[in-house]
């Protein structure tokens, strides 16, 4: 038994290396406090339960959004195209100015909850929290599911080994015209 546990701490830029390797899925995590916008760009995100629709979303405490995300208990999940990277690297501040608004990109509207909804995204789901965990640097928020826009058909931007990218190869073969009826409307 002993084998399977070494004793040994992995550092942080080790685990970081290993992290980079897992691919997954760009999105922007936004949410309304009052009249204040705030979102971030995460891949951290994934299904939780299809019944009741539930879905989760790891997000630092450092920055402004987990706190407004806290205190409005709202929060949209909007699933980038590849076309969106400009958008992703705006919320993710590799792109543009601190003091610009990053909504004034894109088509923005509010569902349900009233957490900006990015309108041409691949799938954005408009969400109620849940709950929160919290663990050391984050905390995982389970958004219950009020609606959905889906658009798909185009190709979904990926995160992978630090650099965006998207799918290849079979996936091409999708018509453009791909689109699925929300099942909440």
């Amino acid at each position: 038994m002993d084998k399977y546990f070494r004793g040994t701490r992995i550092d942080a830029d080790r685990f970081r290396d290993g992290m980079a390797l897992l691919t997954g899925a760009v999105n922007i995590v936004a949410t309304r406090n009052g009249e204040a916008r705030s979102g971030l760009t995460a891949s951290a995100v994934c299904s939780f339960s299809a019944e009741p629709p539930r879905l989760l979303a790891c997000i630092n405490f450092s920055g402004n959004s987990f706190q407004q995300i806290a205190e409005s208990r709202c929060m949209s999940v909007n699933i980038l195209a590849q076309s969106q990277e400009e958008l992703a690297k705006r919320f993710a501040n590799m792109l543009g100015s601190e003091d610009e608004d990053r909504f004034d990109y894109g088509t923005w509207t509010e569902l349900i909850t009233g957490a900006p909804v990015l309108t041409e995204a691949l799938a954005a789901f408009d969400c109620a929290v849940e709950e929160m965990l919290v663990a050391h640097t984050h905390a995982v928020i389970i958004g219950e599911v009020k609606d959905v826009i889906v658009n798909g058909g185009v190709k979904p931007l990926l995160y992978s080994n630090r650099a965006f990218t998207t799918t290849k190869g079979e996936y091409d073969e999708f018509p453009l015209d791909y689109i699925i009826a929300s099942p909440w409307h």
